[in-house]
Formats: structure tokens, sequence, C-alpha cells
């Protein structure tokens, strides 16, 4: 008897089912430990990947409380030593100077850009910016075409965008570190005087401090001047320790890095086609706001034009550092759907989705 056309359809169907099942069950043997296949017997070409997810993987809190320790303890060693072992240890080269070098001879003017504006660009703003971005994202884009790490502690399950703030910002506040760490050693290892030396310091040398500047001629105006002191109260202890860390510029180098780190986040996960007058918008602002800090430290005479240059192109580097190969923004990772098989589909399917690793 000849089947019917029905019949081979029902076939067919049944024949998808069975394929369907027995990848499954091969997909669910290979994520099981596959160390132990039987009482005593052991897989040679068990995978090291089963063998740590067994032995550190067993607890989930254990894992997370053991993760958020270990991030604490880095970020705690960097910035330890950026702005506690690093001042005290190391000492600042001594430079000296030429008479007629009239880089040196700017007046001394109060910079409007203070340490509150620093720590606002550099501390609060990245924090809001990355909170509102990732809010948005967790309420317009569904969570099931969102390829994010969950995470579950004691039981309750960490909102998405709580998890994912927290690695940006660890990411974020890691790349900081590293630059206050390069600023600090640049800094005590070059010992560049500042523009307004002179106005400030008025140095003497010779017996007793009873030579100046304004005592040479035009002959020996010329000499390098090493051993030299500053003019007792000219200006404040704290002005005179600052006076030889001009190069490369901190209050640049730190407002670059988080604009910069803000601009390629933005690129990152403000993706949506419906976003990108805003992605823009939002990096047009951070750029700004970078070159406010660069104009401020020229036109107040805190740093020289190179020292500026330099602590640009530091925090630039530090933030596509941070962006691209620590936090891994724009990596494509392949990640495989296996839908149910409707009719003659038997095969699943590969798709490319760019998310953030964070380095994890």
């Amino acid at each position: 008897m000849r089947p019917t056309a029905r019949s081979e359809e029902r076939a067919k169907q049944r024949f998808v089912k069975q394929v369907y099942m027995f990848s499954n069950l091969q997909h669910r043997w290979t994520d099981r430990n596959a160390n132990e296949l039987g009482p005593g017997r052991k897989n040679p070409t068990a995978s090291t990947r089963s063998i740590f997810s067994v032995k550190m993987c067993g607890n989930p809190n254990t894992r997370l409380l053991s993760r958020l320790v270990i991030d604490f303890l880095i970020l705690l060693g960097i910035y330890g030593a950026a702005l506690v072992v690093l001042p005290q240890q190391l000492s600042t080269t001594q430079r000296g100077f030429h008479c007629s070098d009239s880089s040196l001879k700017y007046p001394y003017r109060q910079p409007w850009l203070t340490k509150v504006h620093l720590t606002i660009a550099v501390v609060a703003l990245p924090a809001a910016f990355v909170l509102v971005v990732e809010m948005l994202r967790a309420a317009v884009v569904p969570s099931s075409t969102e390829l994010t790490q969950r995470f579950v502690f004691v039981g309750v399950r960490i909102p998405r965008f709580i998890s994912e703030c927290y690695k940006a910002i660890g990411v974020y506040l890691f790349g900081l570190g590293l630059t206050l760490v390069a600023i600090r050693l640049t800094k005590h290892s070059t010992g560049r005087l500042r523009p307004y030396f002179f106005d400030i310091c008025q140095p003497t040398w010779g017996v007793e401090g009873g030579e100046s500047c304004s005592d040479l001629t035009a002959e020996n105006s010329t000499l390098y001047l090493e051993d030299f002191s500053c003019t007792e109260f000219a200006a404040s202890q704290d002005l005179l320790a600052l006076v030889r860390h001009s190069f490369p510029s901190g209050f640049v180098s730190t407002t670059c890095y988080a604009m910069g780190f803000l601009i390629f986040y933005a690129q990152a996960r403000l993706f949506a086609p419906w976003l990108r007058l805003v992605r823009a918008s939002l990096q047009l602002a951070c750029g700004s706001l970078a070159l406010v800090a660069c104009w401020e430290r020229i036109s107040t005479y805190q740093n020289h034009l190179t020292d500026v240059a330099a602590g640009a192109a530091l925090g630039g580097w530090m933030a596509f550092f941070a962006t691209v190969f620590v936090a891994h923004l724009f990596v494509e990772v392949r990640v495989k759907r296996r839908p149910m098989p409707r009719n003659e589909q038997i095969y699943g399917y590969a798709g490319y989705y760019t998310r953030a690793t964070y380095g994890y």
C-alpha cells in the first residue's frame, strides 16, 4: 500500500523531533560534568572547564562574594598606590632653569576649575551617566534579546541593570586608577617646572641666597642653574610643592579619560537607530567638556601646551584601553540558538550579538 502525503508528512515530523531530541540530549551530556563515565571510570578527554566549574562554581553565592572581594582588593591596591604610597615614596626630579627662559615667566592665575569641578566630571557624571543608560536599556530592551549575565545572591536575583552598572563602573574605576598611577609616576620622574615658576618661587642662589636672575648680565643669563632655593614667604608650601609637577597635566588626563570612556561607552551601548542623535549629542558634550578642561589649564598658565597635549593623549589612551581591552565593549560574541523545529527546519542557527563582557 502506497503511503499517503499525510503519512509522509507525519513521518517527516517524527524524524525531525528525533533529531532535535538527540541534539538536546547530546548538549545536556556535554554540559554536565563529563569526568565520570561510570563507577571508577574517568574520561581522559574531559575538559578542564567542567573541572573548574565543579570546584570553583559549585556555590553561586561564594563565587559572587569572592568576585566582589577580589574586585575591591584590586581597586584598593591601585588607589592606595596612586594616592598614598607613590606620593610618599617617590622623590621629584630636581630640574634646573635658565633665567632667560620665557616659558617660565608667566604670572600666576587662580584656576577657575577647582577640585570640586574635577570630582563632578570624573566621579559623579560617569556614575550618573552609566546608571541612566543601563536603566533605560533595562526598561526599553526586552530581556529575551539581551545576552547578559545574571546574578543571584542568597536566593535574590539581582536586577540586570544593577549588575551591568557594577561591571561598567568597576572597569571605569580600574582605568581611572591606572591613569592616576601613570600621572603620578610621570610627574615625579620628569619634574617639569610650571609656567608661573618665576612668579611664585623668585629663585635665589649663591652665598646666603644673595644672587638672583635680576643680577645676571646678558652674557651669563643663559646659564643653567640647578642649585637654588625659592624666596621665603614668596608663596605657600602647597603651591611650591606643585611647581615641579607640570608634566603631564593631571587635570586634563583624568578629565579626558572620563569623557573618553563615556564617549566609547555611549557608542557601544546606545546603538539603537532611534538613539543616534541622542548618542551623538552626548558624545559632543563629553568632547566639549574635555576641550574646556584643556583650555582652562592653558589660559590660566597652570600647564604648558605640551603638558596639556600629553595629558589628553594619556587620558584618551587609557579610556580606549579600558573600554576595548578590559571591558570588551565592541566584541561580537557568537551565540547559538536552537529553536523548536518546524516542518523541514532541522538545524539551529547562529547569530552575532555585540555585548560587553567586561573582562569576565
